[in-house]
């Protein structure tokens, strides 16, 4: 297939011809911090604390965007999403707890993890480098 580039550096299917470097790339590190200084200038300090005071006041008014905003800074956005009471009824009925559950499979990777530690201390006292050939072999020596 023969490429043949056309005025502005690209083929005939848009793609960056050879030899073309691309794109102006992102933006310049100087250009970022006139951006910041420009943002700094126009919200300086005190300007910022009357913002976090007046959306504390709304929260505590019942504004319930006010008091994401400052949920999100405080404590930060949940991981998890509450479960439904269709979710909660079915996990009764299995018998499933999954709040036990998170806690037994945390308890067990803390539990791989020692184990780990302990089997590469081992292995340094034996004088092995991590990642030599040795020392993979006698990992799986040790797993068998």
């Amino acid at each position: 297939m023969t490429v043949t580039a056309i005025g502005d550096g690209r083929d005939r299917q848009g793609r960056f011809a050879p030899g073309n470097a691309g794109g102006p790339g992102r933006a310049r590190r100087a250009t970022e911090r006139a951006y910041l200084a420009a943002l700094q200038e126009a919200c300086p300090p005190q300007t910022w604390q009357r913002i976090i005071e007046r959306a504390v006041s709304d929260a505590t008014e019942g504004d319930a965007k006010a008091r994401e905003w400052l949920a999100g800074y405080l404590v930060g956005k949940p991981d998890a999403v509450a479960a439904s009471l269709h979710r909660l009824a079915v996990q009764e009925e299995l018998g499933t707890d999954p709040v036990a559950e998170d806690i037994e499979a945390g308890l067990r990777e803390q539990e791989r993890q020692e184990s780990h530690r302990e089997q590469e201390a081992r292995l340094r006292a034996r004088g092995l480098r991590p990642g030599s050939n040795e020392w993979l072999l006698a990992e799986l020596a040790e797993d068998i």
